[in-house]
C-alpha cells in the first residue's frame, strides 16, 4: 500500500490517483523531504520542578506533568502549532512547519500567553498546586523535515532559532513571555509589549535582543483565500496616460517612453496587459513585442532585447542555429539596402545567440547600438508599434543605456516604448527618462481604501466580508492589489473563519504554497529554480515526470493563479508559462535546502545543454547561473564540486565573453574571475580564458598577469595572432598603470604579426603603436601610422579598430588646427555608438581637440559626457582616465575645491594609473602653492616630475617640469629653474611637433622671458599651429600680458588667465599706466579672492603697495 502525499490515505500500490481525494500519486519523492521555512518556536518549562520532584511521590510527579503536558499542548494545538517533543518539563512547539501560516508569529505568541494563562487555571483546580512557566518564542528560518513524526520521537526542525529559543526561555521572568526580535517585529501591531533587557548567551557574538508579551490587543483574525480575476480597479488615470502615449505616437510619429515604477504587486504588469487589450481591439494593426530582464542582477546582458529580436523573428529556443541564421536573414528583409541589411543582422546575432565559437574579443556593442536602433525603427516604418520591457530593474546597464537613448536616437516613426521596473531602478538612475521631451516616468501609489473594497468585492464575486473584515483586510492590504488578490485566494483555497489576516505578502504566498498537493508544490519548486519564465520540456526533465502528468498539475497552477500560460513558447513542442508574481517564484525558491537546490540547477543546467548547440552563446549567462548557483551551494554544504568545475568554467568563459564582446564589463570581469577561481590549484588556465579575463579585469581596474600568461601560453602554441591580440592589450593596460612596461608589450606584439598578412592583430598592433606616435607628439609618424591601421581595419571588415584609427588621426588634425578633426572623432564615435573602450578614447581626445581649437567649454562637456558613459558602462579604466583630464579643466576654470577634492578621489586609489596620480598632484601643488604653502607645494611636484619621468610620454613630462620650474623660480631656486626650462627647449627642438597647444605653452614662454631666452620662446611659438592658443602666446612673447589674458578669457579659461593679468599689472603700473594697472589687478583679485589663493592675493597687495 503507498500513502498519499496530499490526505494521508492509503491506496494500491499499482494506484496513480489517490481514492479519497483524487491526487496524483506518480510523483512521490522518494526521499525524505526537507525544506527551509520560516518558523517561529515556542518554549515552554516549568520553574522549580527539580525541587518539587524531590519532595513528591514519583507518581504525583507523573501525574501532575501528564496534566501540564495535556493542557499546554491542547493550547499549543489549538492556535496551529505543532508540539515537537516533550523534555522533562519543558515542551517544545512549533508555528509554520510542516504548513505554513501567514501569521505563525502572532499565533506562536497567542498560543504562549494562552499556555500561561491554562498553567494559572490549573493551580485554580487543584488546592495547593502552585504551577509557574517561563515562555519564550523565536521566530527564524529552519530546516524543516516534512515526514518527521514528532510523537514518535523524530525531530521536525534544525537551526539556531531553536536554540535560540531556549536561551530567551531561560532568561524569562517567572511567568513571563519573552519573544526575539523578529517576533516582535512581525506582532507588535498585534500584541502589547514591554522593553526587556538583552539576554546575554553563551555562545552568542552578541546579546539576544528581547521583549516581554504582556498581552493580545484584539482576537485572532480570519484565515482567507480564493482565486479568480478582477477587472482593473483604481487605475484609470495611469491606464489613460499609457494609451493616451501611444495615441500620441501614432499622432505625431514620435518615441514615447512611458515607465511604470512601483513596489511589487502594486499593478505594473496589469496596466501592460489593459493595454495590450487596447492595442488588440484598435482596428489598425499594431505591432507588440515584450522582453524581461531575467532575475539574475546585472548578468544576463541585454535579454530583454534578444526576447523581442527572436519574438519577431520568430524564433525558437529549440531552433537549431541554421533554422535561426534564416529566420533572422528573413527577419531583417524590412531593410532594402543590401550593405545595411547585413550590417545590422551581424549586429543581430548575438542577441539570438548565434555568435557561435567566433566570440567578438573587442568592443563592438556601441556599434551594435545603432544597429539595433535601426532595426527597431525600421519595424516602426510599416506600422505603429509598442515595445515592452519588463522587470527593467533587473537589466544590465547597457540595456538601461540603450532604452534609455530610444528616444534621443529614433523618431519620425509611431513607437511608445512601456517599461515596467521596481522602484530600485530609480537608485541606480536618478536621472531615468529625465530631460527627455517625450519620456514620462509614472509612479504607481497604493489604492485608497474604496478601491481596494471594490477590488476585493470583484475578487470574491459575492458580498462575503462584515464591515469589521473588510476593514482589517484593508489596513492589512494596504492599497496594493496584490495583497488583496493573495487574501481572497486563501480564502478559496479552504482558509477557516477564525484566523487572522495575512502579516505581508512574503506570508501569504507562503500559506498559499503549503496548500498545495505535494506533487503541485514540487512542480513549482522545480519551475522556481528555473526562473520567472520556464518550459514543459524543461519540468519534464528535471522532475522526471510523464507529460500528460506534468500538463494536469501545470493546469491545477494555472487555475489557482501561481502560475500562467504564455501564448508564445521560445521552445518548440512545449509550453511556455510564467510565474504570475516574482513574489511567489521567490518564496517557493526559499523553500528549498541548500543540497536540493543544488542539484536541481545542475538538472536545469542539463536540460539547458540540451538544446541545440549552435546556439549555445545565447544560452551562456543563464547555463553560468545554474552552474555558479549549484557549486556555491554545494560548497555551503560542504559538498565536493571537482565534477563540476570543467562544465562550470566552460558556461561561464562562454558567459564572461559574451558580456565582454556587448561591453558588459562588470558581468564580465564577474564571470571570468569565476571561471579562473573554479579551476584547480594545479591546472593551467586556457589561453583563451586568461585572454577575456585580462582584458575584462583591465577594463575594470583590477591588476592581474592573465594576460601575460595568455600571450606566452599562445605563442607555445603557436598561435602568434591571438599572441599579438593578447600584448596588445597587455600593452594597452600597462600604459595606464605601469607604463615603463607597455613599450615592451607593444614590441613584443609587432615581432609577432610581422611580416604576416592582413588580420585583426596586426591592425591592432598599428593602431596601438599609432596611438602610442601620437601621445609621444611624433604627429607626423602617428598621422602614417594610423592610416595604415584604417586601412588594414577595412580591408578586414573591423569597424572598432577603424574607429580606434580615426580617433588618433582625428585628434592630430585637431592638434593641427585643422577643424576636419572634430568631424573625425565624431566619426569615431559613431562607429562604436559611443560606448567601449574606443568610446573612451573618442571623448577624452575630443576633448583635447576642443581645446586646443580654443573652446574648452566644448572640451569639458566632452570629458563629462565620457566619464558618464564610462561610470553607466562599468569602464572603469576609461572612468579614471577621462576624471584624470577633468582634474585640470576643473582648475582651469576656477573650481579648485572640486578639483581638489577630484585629486583626493585620485589618490586614494592605489596602483591604478601614474598619469592619474601625477596629474592629481600636479592640480593639488598648485592649489596648495597658490593658497600659501609654496614649500610644500614644490615637493609634491618634484614627485610629479619623478612620476612623470617614468610615464615617459611628453603629454606628461613636458607640462609637469614647467610647473616645476615655474614653482622653482618663485620660490628663489633660479638656477634649478633655469636648467629644468632648458631640459623642456631641449626635449621639445628633438621632437617631430611642439606638443598640443595648451596653457603650459604660455607659462613656457613667460619663465623663458624670464631668463632672456625670447629667441627660443619664439622658435617654439613658431611651431604652433595658427589658433588662440598661438596668439596667447605670441602675445606674452611680446609682453602683452592684457592681450593674452584676453584671448584666454574667451576660451573659458580663468586661473592662467588671472596670473597673466598680475603681470600686466605689474608692467603697467610700472610704465604709469596706472587706471589700466588697476583694472588689470582688479580683475586678477576678483579671481584670486574667489579661490582663496592667498599667495597671489598678497602679490596683488605688493603691486598695488608699489603703484602707489
Amino acid at each position: 500500500m503507498r500513502g498519499c502525499p496530499s490526505c494521508g490515505s492509503e491506496n494500491a500500490d499499482t494506484a496513480k490517483f489517490c481514492s479519497e481525494c483524487g491526487a496524483s500519486l506518480v510523483t512521490v519523492v522518494a526521499s525524505a523531504r526537507e525544506e527551509r521555512k520560516v518558523v517561529s518556536v515556542v518554549f515552554v518549562d516549568l520553574v522549580g520542578s527539580t525541587a518539587r520532584a524531590e519532595s513528591s511521590d514519583p507518581e504525583d510527579v507523573r501525574a501532575l506533568l501528564r496534566v501540564y503536558h495535556e493542557r499546554a499542548k491542547e493550547q499549543l494545538e489549538s492556535f496551529g502549532g505543532t508540539v515537537e517533543k516533550f523534555i522533562g518539563d519543558a515542551v517544545v512547539a512549533v508555528f509554520g512547519a510542516p504548513v505554513s501560516h501567514e501569521d505563525d508569529p502572532e499565533r506562536a505568541v497567542r498560543a504562549a500567553l494562552a499556555v500561561r494563562d491554562a498553567v494559572a487555571r490549573l493551580n485554580e483546580e487543584a488546592s495547593g498546586r502552585d504551577l509557574h512557566v517561563r515562555i519564550a518564542v523565536n521566530t527564524g528560518e529552519a530546516l524543516v523535515s516534512l515526514g518527521a513524526a514528532p510523537a514518535e520521537g523524530e525531530a521536525m526542525v534544525a537551526g539556531d532559532v531553536v536554540n535560540t529559543a531556549a536561551r530567551l526561555q531561560s532568561a524569562a521572568p517567572v511567568d513571563g513571555i519573552l519573544v526575539g526580535e523578529q517576533t516582535y517585529r512581525a506582532t507588535d501591531r498585534e500584541i502589547v509589549y514591554r522593553d526587556a533587557e538583552a539576554v546575554e548567551a553563551k555562545g552568542k557574538a552578541a546579546p539576544i535582543p528581547a521583549f516581554e508579551a504582556v498581552e493580545a490587543r484584539s482576537r485572532l483574525g480570519v484565515d482567507l483565500g480564493g482565486a479568480g480575476r478582477a477587472q482593473l480597479i483604481g487605475r484609470d488615470p495611469e491606464l489613460d496616460l499609457l494609451v493616451g502615449a501611444l495615441a500620441r505616437s501614432r499622432r505625431e510619429r514620435s518615441t514615447q517612453l512611458v515607465t511604470l515604477v512601483g513596489v511589487p504587486g502594486i499593478g505594473k504588469s496589469r496596466l501592460v496587459y489593459e493595454l495590450g487589450g487596447v492595442v488588440d481591439e484598435d482596428p489598425e494593426l499594431i505591432t507588440w513585442r515584450q522582453g524581461r530582464s531575467l532575475p539574475y542582477g546585472e548578468g544576463v546582458a541585454y535579454w530583454a532585447l534578444g526576447e523581442i529580436v527572436k519574438a519577431q523573428a520568430g524564433i525558437l529556443e529549440s531552433d537549431a542555429a541554421d533554422s535561426t541564421e534564416a529566420k533572422l536573414a528573413s527577419a531583417t528583409l524590412v531593410l532594402e539596402d543590401e550593405g545595411e541589411r547585413s550590417w545590422v543582422e551581424r549586429h543581430l546575432r548575438p542577441l539570438v545567440g548565434l555568435g557561435g565559437d567566433d566570440v567578438p574579443s573587442g568592443d563592438r556593442s556601441g556599434e551594435a547600438f545603432a544597429a539595433w536602433r535601426r532595426f527597431l525603427e525600421s519595424l516602426a516604418l510599416s506600422g505603429p508599434m509598442v515595445l515592452v520591457f519588463e522587470d527593467l530593474h533587473w537589466a544590465d546597464d547597457g540595456l538601461l543605456d540603450f532604452v534609455d537613448g530610444l528616444v534621443d536616437w529614433v523618431d519620425g516613426v509611431a513607437l511608445l516604448v512601456v517599461c515596467t521596473a521596481r522602484p530600485e531602478l530609480l537608485e541606480r538612475r536618478p536621472g531615468w527618462g529625465g530631460g527627455k521631451r517625450n519620456a514620462s516616468t509614472m509612479s504607481l501609489t497604493p489604492l485608497d481604501d474604496e478601491a481596494t473594497a471594490a477590488l476585493v468585492h470583484s475578487l470574491l464575486e459575492r458580498p462575503l466580508l462584515d464591515a469589521e473584515m473588510q476593514q482589517a483586510l484593508l489596513e492589512r492590504a494596504g492599497g496594493n492589489p496584490l495583497y488583496a488578490e493573495e487574501f481572497v485566494r486563501m480564502l478559496e483555497a479552504g482558509g477557516t473563519v477564525g484566523e487572522r489576516l495575512p502579516e505581508t505578502v512574503q506570508g501569504i504566498v507562503a500559506a498559499r504554497i503549503d496548500l498545495l498537493p505535494p506533487a503541485d508544490k514540487e512542480i513549482l519548486q522545480h519551475a522556481a529554480v528555473l526562473g520567472k519564465v520556464f518550459w514543459s520540456d524543461a519540468l519534464v526533465s528535471i522532475a522526471g515526470s510523464e507529460t500528460w502528468q506534468l500538463a494536469e498539475i501545470l493546469r491545477s497552477l494555472e487555475r489557482k493563479e501561481f502560475i500562467r500560460r504564455e501564448q508564445r513558447s521560445a521552445v518548440a513542442g512545449a509550453t511556455q508559462h510564467a510565474f504570475v508574481h516574482a513574489l511567489v517564484r521567490d518564496a517557493t525558491y526559499g523553500q528549498l535546502p541548500r543540497s536540493d537546490r543544488a542539484e536541481r540547477h545542475l538538472a536545469a543546467a542539463a536540460w539547458i545543454e540540451s538544446l541545440p548547440a549552435g546556439r549555445a552563446e545565447d544560452r551562456a549567462e543563464t547555463l553560468a547561473h545554474h552552474y555558479l548557483t549549484a557549486i556555491e551551494l554545494r560548497r555551503a554544504a560542504g559538498d565536493d564540486v571537482a565534477e563540476l568545475r570543467p562544465r562550470a568554467v566552460s558556461a561561464l568563459q562562454e558567459a564572461g565573453e559574451r558580456a565582454l564582446s556587448l561591453s558588459a564589463f562588470q558581468s564580465a570581469a564577474r564571470f571570468l574571475s569565476a571561471a579562473l577561481g573554479l579551476l584547480p590549484d594545479d591546472a593551467d588556465a586556457p589561453p583563451e580564458l586568461l585572454l577575456a579575463a585580462g582584458k575584462a579585469f583591465g577594463f575594470v581596474g583590477r591588476d592581474g598577469d592573465e594576460l601575460a600568461r595568455a600571450v606566452d601560453a599562445f605563442e607555445l602554441m603557436g598561435d602568434l595572432e591571438r599572441a599579438a591580440e593578447g600584448a596588445v592589450m597587455a600593452s594597452w593596460h600597462s600604459w595606464h598603470t605601469k607604463a615603463t612596461e607597455a613599450a615592451a608589450w607593444l614590441d613584443r606584439a609587432a615581432a609577432l604579426v610581422r611580416g604576416r598578412p592582413a588580420s585583426r592583430a596586426k591592425a591592432l598592433v598599428v593602431a596601438e603603436q599609432a596611438r602610442r606616435m601620437m601621445i609621444g607628439y611624433q604627429k607626423d609618424s602617428a598621422r602614417a601610422l594610423a592610416q595604415s591601421a584604417v586601412a588594414l581595419a577595412e580591408e578586414i571588415g573591423d569597424d572598432e579598430i577603424r574607429a580606434d584609427a580615426l580617433v588618433t588621426l582625428g585628434v592630430g588634425l585637431a592638434t593641427d588646427g585643422d577643424a576636419s578633426g572634430i568631424d573625425m572623432l565624431e566619426q569615431a564615435l559613431a562607429l562604436v555608438g559611443g560606448r567601449g573602450r574606443v568610446a573612451s578614447r573618442g571623448y577624452t581626445n575630443l576633448g583635447v581637440a576642443w581645446a586646443t581649437m580654443g573652446d574648452l567649454r566644448r572640451a569639458t562637456g566632452a570629458f563629462e559626457r565620457g566619464l558618464e558613459r564610462a561610470e553607466r558602462e562599468g569602464e572603469d579604466q576609461g572612468a579614471w582616465f577621462l576624471r584624470g583630464n577633468l582634474l585640470g579643466f576643473r582648475y582651469s576654470a576656477g573650481r579648485w575645491d572640486e578639483a581638489l577634492a577630484l585629486a583626493d578621489m585620485l589618490l586614494q586609489t592605489e596602483d591604478w594609473s601614474l598619469y592619474q596620480e601625477s596629474a592629481a598632484r600636479e592640480v593639488r601643488a598648485r592649489v596648495v602653492a597658490a593658497r600659501g604653502d609654496g614649500g610644500g607645494a614644490l615637493e609634491e611636484m618634484r614627485l610629479v616630475v619623478e612620476q612623470s619621468r617614468e610615464i615617459v610620454d611628453p603629454q606628461s613630462l613636458w607640462p609637469s617640469l614647467i610647473s616645476f620650474a615655474r614653482m622653482a623660480r618663485r620660490r628663489g631656486l633660479h638656477e634649478e629653474s633655469m636648467r629644468t626650462i632648458e631640459e623642456v627647449v631641449g626635449l621639445i627642438a628633438a621632437n617631430e611637433s611642439a606638443g598640443d597647444p595648451q596653457e603650459w605653452h604660455i607659462e613656457l614662454v613667460v619663465e623663458l622671458d624670464a631668463i632672456d631666452r625670447r629667441d627660443d620662446a619664439g622658435t617654439i611659438v613658431a611651431r604652433l599651429p595658427e589658433g588662440p592658443w598661438r596668439d596667447a602666446c605670441e602675445a606674452a612673447l611680446e609682453r602683452n600680458y592684457t592681450g593674452a589674458a584676453d584671448v584666454l578669457e574667451a576660451m573659458g579659461e580663468r586661473a592662467l588667465q588671472a596670473e597673466l593679468r598680475l603681470e600686466a599689472a605689474r608692467s603697467l603700473a610700472a610704465e604709469g599706466r596706472l587706471s589700466e594697472a588697476m583694472r588689470q589687478l582688479e580683475l586678477a583679485r576678483d579671481f584670486f579672492d574667489s579661490v582663496g589663493a592667498a599667495a597671489y592675493l598678497r602679490e596683488a597687495d605688493e603691486i598695488l603697495a608699489a603703484a602707489s
